[in-house]
């Protein structure tokens, strides 16, 4: 009875942190507005849901994107829409008024809420109901777990990480398993698994890299080849499949040009390096001199595989410049938010003390379970650590050339490191693989999370087992001495069980761990999970823009933008693409940024346009205003001139204005304004920080009237300014253009109003000359032909 009573009691504990986990990942529903995310590449996954839902699977070709080719699904991999969609499907067989949007709304929370529960019960299995309970915990209000799976963050994070915590902790439970029908299921639950995250995600290679870290540890820590029969059962599970199903692991491009390399052959790799030992030692002439250093062997055969991954890298590096791996990321690469790296400061608003006492736990883990050899890998864990999560400082204090350096032969160390502690260790720990298999984890996703704020999310279950394991282990110590206590005060305690007082313990070091400030995550958990991501495109001008496209454009018209809106157009506007943020053919992200702000030539930009059956084009202030990262990327050697410069402006005593003052950035200490009501004059006059003066032109915006001036009678070497009026006509902001800017098509047709023979304003109605969006109906000059160099998908250069 008392064995049911703690089953119930766990069982209760298990379901109440699980719901908690969704109660907070779904707070923030109310201020979504219906039919939006909070992710742009949920909408992404949301449009291919609905093809799917459409037509029963994805057609060869999506002709509503990467216009006119169409964006090929065999490079992409979209288990995760599948899902989505067949999810819907079965949900509304009992539940018909659920929509396939409110399915992907919610996806995220369901699957991490179930991540969670599979790696608590297998915690539980295994450590008990106190370790699960404080990963359950820490887990379920970490803020850097909930940014990347609230509701409304429909991406695929949650779905992956659901698929390698099951592919894991399956496989470990397979071999802790002593039944060989249990082991067996395990292994194909895991090869299943991974085979669904291989479909899903092309950087699922880190998690299989998790497990091939446990099956080394093994290698190294044995003579014989114990259980190659069930390794090989898993490997052939999805290695095959995968090759076959998708062409992305036949013929990778783009992001997944390296994808069988990291998904397909490692796995192979080992297996064949298991098979040439154990034919070595068993099988040749030199058998028996050879059994006795097995290991050795083992080590040998390792060191070379680790040399040969090494050469693959060095040689092929430059072609991880157009993936999310930070070696050398390109331009493209080197302009997305979420590849930034992350400094000090994020680490500790989105993990509190979580990163720190984590990191603690697994090199004081690694001194516990391995004793002196462990010290081995400890040290080069804790140069890890510092290199890993204290980037920014090292880069302020050494310099970031060494800062690198310095973080590489960390992770030199720590490969080194393992390597010595699996080939010297002589008795197998207490569940000594769990803790390999969250090291490994710890090691790999941390690599990636120094330089790539997109894959912190999945270091949080490491982070959070090892503060578990590291409460747990100081909450035995403690307990056990209060439990055993000098006979002078054998009194104190005697009546207290040591699992009370152990508990007791952990409770009490946890709590301050959640709430004691200033680094207590707790306090910033809900304002994570309801404030910090806003909905995409939200109650702003740009959603109003979609909306009457979808109602006032055909569903063929097609639409030149800038990537970050390409799903939302196609889905909010109901209108096609050329580009778009799933990055497909990067080439052409780079030749839009290129003529359209780049480009003085009009004939240049319009073959390029022609080429890609644009019907209409769009810019944004936000485009305008980031027009130097856009020529950035378009590979303009001098993408600063691009940039619009903020000019102060100084009035005099009645607030009337009198004078534009310029930053540094600028030539100029001064730029003279006119008396708009007075007079309408042909150029502005300019100060230059020489001494000089000079004329430069100008656009001022009234709302719905454009007052420019003749800018063929000014020499315009130096730019121009753009005003900005309110609506009682005011001077409200002004910017100067750099001569570059103020040439480019995007800016010429967003300010100025140029070409409008050609480029017929559409957007917005009322012909508001100060509106955030603005779109053009484009009018093909006859001598304008389509060129078939504007559709290559690499460089020519």
């Amino acid at each position: 009875m008392n064995r049911y009573f703690k089953y119930l009691c766990a069982t209760i504990l298990c379901f109440g942190i699980l719901f908690i986990a969704y109660w907070i990942r779904i707070q923030n529903v109310t201020n979504i507005p219906d039919g939006q995310f909070t992710e742009n590449d949920a909408y992404l996954h949301y449009w291919q849901a609905q093809l799917i839902s459409e037509n029963g699977k994805l057609p060869a070709r999506d002709f509503h994107r990467w216009m006119p080719v169409g964006r090929d699904f065999g490079q992409s991999l979209n288990l995760y829409s599948y899902a989505l969609a067949y999810s819907h499907k079965a949900i509304s067989l009992f539940f018909p008024n659920i929509s396939l949007y409110q399915v992907t709304l919610y996806a995220p929370a369901i699957c991490y809420t179930l991540g969670l529960g599979v790696l608590c019960l297998y915690l539980y299995s295994t450590f008990g109901c106190l370790l699960s309970s404080i990963v359950g915990i820490i887990l379920a209000t970490l803020p850097g777990t909930i940014i990347r799976s609230a509701a409304g963050f429909s991406d695929r994070d949650s779905w992956c990480l659901l698929l390698g915590i099951l592919a894991i902790t399956t496989y470990l439970t397979s071999l802790q398993t002593r039944s060989i029908r249990k082991c067996l299921l395990w292994t194909l639950v895991s090869g299943i698994s991974v085979l669904f995250g291989g479909l899903s995600w092309e950087g699922f290679g880190v998690f299989v890299s998790v497990i091939l870290f446990v099956e080394l540890w093994r290698f190294l820590t044995s003579e014989a080849e114990d259980g190659l029969n069930f390794y090989l059962l898993w490997v052939l599970t999805f290695v095959p499949t995968l090759y076959f199903a998708s062409p992305a692991y036949r013929s990778g491009q783009g992001h997944t040009t390296h994808l069988a390399a990291v998904v397909l052959l490692p796995p192979m790799f080992l297996f064949m390096l298991r098979m040439l030992r154990f034919f070595l030692t068993t099988k040749t002439s030199y058998a028996k001199k050879l059994y006795p250093h097995a290991r050795l062997l083992a080590l040998v055969l390792t060191l070379v595989s680790f040399i040969g991954i090494l050469g693959y890298v060095l040689v092929q590096l430059k072609t991880f410049s157009s993936t999310p791996i930070p070696l050398g990321q390109n331009r493209l690469m080197q302009t997305l938010s979420e590849l930034k790296a992350p400094d000090y400061s994020y680490w500790v608003y989105l993990y509190g003390n979580i990163f720190s006492l984590g990191s603690v736990g697994v090199i004081l883990i690694a001194i516990h379970n391995w004793k002196k050899i462990g010290t081995a890998f400890a040290v080069p864990l804790a140069l890890f650590v510092i290199a890993t999560f204290g980037r920014e400082h090292l880069d302020v204090g050494i310099g970031t050339n060494f800062s690198n350096i310095f973080y590489f032969t960390a992770i030199a160390c720590c490969v080194i490191g393992f390597l010595l502690v699996a080939w010297k260790r002589n008795k197998q720990t207490e569940n000594e693989l769990i803790y390999v298999a969250f090291t490994a984890w710890f090691l790999l996703w941390g690599a990636l999370s120094r330089d790539t704020l997109r894959f912190d999310f999945y270091l949080g279950p490491a982070l959070a087992f090892f503060t578990a394991a590291f409460i747990h282990f100081l909450s035995n110590i403690i307990s056990e001495k209060l439990s055993h206590p000098a006979p002078e005060n054998k009194t104190l305690n005697q009546h207290i069980p040591h699992s009370v007082l152990k508990i007791g313990i952990s409770v009490l070091l946890l709590v301050p761990l959640l709430f004691w400030t200033p680094a207590a995550h707790t306090k910033r958990t809900l304002y994570v999970a309801k404030q910090l991501r806003k909905p995409t495109p939200g109650e702003t001008p740009i959603a109003k823009t979609f909306h009457w496209m979808k109602s006032e454009l055909p569903d063929t018209a097609v639409v030149a933008a800038s990537w970050i809106y390409g799903s939302q157009l196609n889905v909010l506007g109901g209108v096609k693409t050329i580009i778009d943020q799933d990055h497909y053919l990067q080439h052409w992200i780079y030749l839009y940024n290129r003529y359209v702000f780049c480009n003085p030539n009009n004939d240049e930009a319009l073959e390029f346009l022609k080429t890609h059956n644009a019907t209409h084009i769009m810019l944004t202030q936000h485009n305008i205003l980031n027009s130097d990262v856009h020529a950035f990327v378009g590979n303009h050697k001098n993408s600063e001139q691009f940039k619009p410069i903020s000019l102060q402006i100084s009035t005099n005593k009645a607030k009337i204005p009198q004078r534009l003052l310029t930053s540094q950035h600028t030539p100029f200490r001064y730029i003279d304004v006119i008396d708009w009501n007075a007079t309408t004059p042909d150029f502005l006059n300019a100060r230059l920080k020489n001494g000089q003066t000079t004329t430069l032109p100008y656009v001022a915006l009234f709302s719905k009237q454009r007052k420019t001036s003749p800018t063929q009678k000014v020499g315009n070497q130096h730019g121009g300014v753009v005003f900005y009026f309110d609506e009682q006509q005011h001077l409200e902001k002004a910017y100067y253009l750099p001569a570059a800017g103020w040439h480019s098509l995007a800016i010429r047709l967003y300010f100025l109003g140029d070409l409008p023979n050609i480029f017929i304003p559409v957007y917005p109605t009322d012909k508001e000359t100060t509106a955030d969006v603005k779109i053009w109906k484009i009018r093909y000059p006859s001598g304008i032909k389509e060129n078939l160099k504007y559709l290559e998908i690499e460089s020519a250069e």
